[in-house]
């Protein structure tokens, strides 16, 4: 029997489940607080896990408050419930990788439909949450070679910011691994910009140092230790030393907008120098091995390519619609020459726009059932399943066209989310509409358009 029992005891920790690692954070619409409150998550069916209690002081979106970090059973959940309503959520959690859950929070528990999973997904909900994408506040940095960083520098440039120190041996060598490939592939209109979260040794010296020993040609920022302090707190990062640090890395727009934020580990593969290599810790090589937290270089650079204004406008008041032949959603082609002698009003949208998700019900119930012309929904490089995921959760049926490589956007001239085209029967366009529709002036275009 006691051989038995030391075998049990052997095996049993080899059969537990593989686990990932969710990070719970919070915002509101305002400044607000959540009473003590068990978060469960549904897994299969009527199935639920509880991932923990959380509770406190929540602050008004865009700045957000981790509650809760905890290793879950990986595999995909459907909803969340805090109190007695469950909250329907699609949440992925992989093996041995960081996801992280933001739930907008309003009247002590979580308000309807804020609740977001996934990098891409919780830096939308904080900017639904706050009303309007994020400004990057100002500030005052300077480079490698002492020059000043800060906003009037930037302006113009789509920007890829990522956290990091010279001391780091974890995942801040990955970071820079993650900047070679980029550096390989992104146009002149993209900055990239590591800066350090330790800027008593990483002074303007050190950076050029480092630069110079890895053969990186971007820019590297410092500063003060309250300049860096200012610069990483909208981020939620504190300054760091040695191994201990927060994994970051930001998107902002050329208009100086935060668009996406990414938190965790990159996957950067077999890509990377022999250089940086040699500076990993185990943990740091381990990491490397993992694949990190399943985003990588290719998702910068479609996310980059998404919120990247073209340089040419091809279709004006007046012209030509360009015409063009996409996959949809339900898996056929559709071309433009299928709504021939039809006025037509053209959606340009993403996943990741919050105006996008604010107007597209209003577009579809106006534009389909009242106004008689043709409603055509061109998804920007989501991809199918990610664009049926989003016209689902609105509760909207209609195939979207699926623009993958974002050539359409550009023949129209799109340069920011959402672009609406309206479009005369006889194939000229009406007017270009950028940025989200209001009731009162769609009514107005319809009206105008139809009458032609």
């Amino acid at each position: 029997m006691a051989v038995v029992a030391i075998a049990t005891l052997w095996i049993a920790p080899r059969l537990q489940p593989p686990t990932g690692t969710l990070v719970v954070v919070a915002a509101g619409r305002s400044a607000t607080a959540l009473p003590a409150s068990t978060l469960l998550l549904r897994h299969g069916g009527d199935s639920w896990v509880t991932a923990g209690i959380i509770s406190g002081s929540v602050p008004a979106a865009p700045d957000q408050r981790q509650l809760l970090v905890v290793a879950i059973p990986a595999g995909t959940y459907d909803a969340v419930r805090l109190g007695s309503d469950p909250h329907p959520v699609v949440l992925t959690i992989t093996a041995g990788q960081v996801e992280p859950l933001l739930l907008g929070i309003e009247s002590g528990g979580v308000a309807g439909g804020a609740v977001y999973a996934g990098n891409d997904e919780v830096n939308l909900g904080l900017g639904e949450l706050a009303g309007k994408f994020v400004p990057m506040p100002a500030f005052q940095l300077y480079d490698q070679a002492a020059r000043s960083i800060n906003l009037d520098s930037l302006a113009g440039k789509d920007v890829v910011i990522a956290a990091f120190h010279t001391n780091c041996h974890e995942t801040c060598p990955l970071y820079t691994a993650l900047f070679m490939q980029l550096a390989k592939h992104v146009p002149p209109s993209v900055t990239l910009l590591e800066v350090t979260t330790d800027p008593k040794t990483d002074d303007a010296g050190v950076l050029a140092t480092y630069a110079r020993q890895i053969g990186a040609t971007w820019t590297f920022g410092t500063g003060t230790p309250e300049q860096i302090t200012n610069f990483w707190k909208p981020f939620g990062l504190a300054l760091a030393t040695g191994d201990t640090h927060t994994s970051t890395l930001a998107l902002v727009d050329r208009h100086g907008y935060v668009r996406l934020v990414y938190r965790g580990v990159p996957k950067v593969g077999s890509d990377i120098s022999p250089v940086l290599v040699t500076s990993l810790s185990g943990t740091g090589l381990h990491e490397l091995g993992s694949g990190g937290d399943g985003w990588g270089a290719a998702d910068v650079l479609q996310a980059l390519s998404t919120i990247a204004e073209p340089e040419r406008s091809f279709a004006s008041a007046g012209g030509k619609v360009p015409a063009f032949t996409l996959m949809s959603t339900d898996g056929t082609k559709v071309g433009l020459g299928e709504y021939a002698g039809k006025p037509l009003v053209i959606n340009f949208w993403a996943s990741y726009c919050p105006p996008c998700k604010a107007e597209m019900p209003l577009l579809v119930s106006t534009v389909t059932q009242q106004s008689g012309a043709q409603l055509i929904l061109v998804d920007e490089g989501d991809g199918r399943d990610a664009a049926r995921s989003f016209l689902d959760a609105l509760g909207i049926h209609q195939p979207a066209l699926l623009d993958s490589d974002l050539s359409v956007g550009r023949e129209f001239g799109l340069s920011a989310l959402p672009m609406t085209v309206f479009v005369r029967s006889d194939g000229t366009i009406d007017r270009r509409q950028v940025g989200q529709l209001q009731s009162g002036v769609l009514a107005a275009e319809l009206s105008n358009l139809v009458s032609q």
